[in-house]
């Protein structure tokens, strides 16, 4: 018996990376994971290692798709209890711009577009979805790379999003949480999906509204 046995989760850039852990540490705790990403090959890639789910292609930036996407995994399965909004490429690593002078009009709006955007449009989504059911759980990534001023912009963006979301969804009966990457975590993808099982738990539910980090978590 898995702690997320009989759940279905829908996982958004998790054709890869970090987002491919979460959706295997999902599976592996019993949960049915929807596996989405822009790329479809990777999304089918990811997928295989997986015992229970399906694949859905969608580009989070844009809201038609994310609505068509959630829908399917409704659909398909009946109900949607747990949504991560994680889609949206890193430039964490020694590619990473040194300075905010170096930072590209490119880098800046996939920052803005993928994360905020899409955590926007999934989460809306997602609440519509589960509002029926009074009950499910949405986990946010954003990174905490104080040194790069496109994503600690973002990160402040999604800690007082989280924040609020939790507070108008709370009579619902659904947990609205966020996890923040140091910019070396993202090296150890299997960490930051700990952090983010834990949250989707029954631990979590006490930190509704909250952004927490991946170290020093216990998770």
């Amino acid at each position: 018996m898995g702690s997320m046995d009989g759940r279905v989760a829908l996982v958004t850039g998790a054709g890869s990376g970090v987002g491919a852990a979460i959706a295997r540490r999902f599976d592996d705790e019993g949960a049915t994971v929807a596996v989405l990403d822009g790329d479809s090959t990777a999304a089918e890639l990811a997928s295989r290692v997986l015992r229970h789910g399906m694949v859905v292609r969608a580009d989070v930036a844009d809201p038609t798709q994310v609505d068509a996407a959630v829908a399917a995994v409704v659909e398909h399965f009946g109900r949607l209890d747990v949504l991560v909004n994680n889609a949206g490429g890193w430039d964490c690593g020694p590619a990473a711009p040194g300075s905010t002078m170096d930072i590209t009009d490119e880098q800046w709006h996939s920052a803005l577009g993928l994360r905020l955007d899409g955590t926007f449009y999934g989460t809306r989504a997602a609440l519509r979805a589960m509002r029926g059911q009074r009950s499910g759980v949405i986990v946010s990534i954003s990174a905490d790379c104080a040194h790069l001023a496109h994503h600690s912009a973002v990160e402040g963006a999604m800690r007082a999003f989280t924040a609020s979301v939790a507070r108008d969804v709370a009579p619902l009966g659904i947990v609205v949480g966020a996890v923040a990457p140091e910019c070396a975590d993202f090296l150890v993808p299997e960490d930051i999906a700990a952090a983010v099982h834990w949250l989707a738990g029954p631990e979590g539910a006490h930190l509704s509204g909250q952004t927490i980090k991946t170290r020093g978590t216990g998770a």
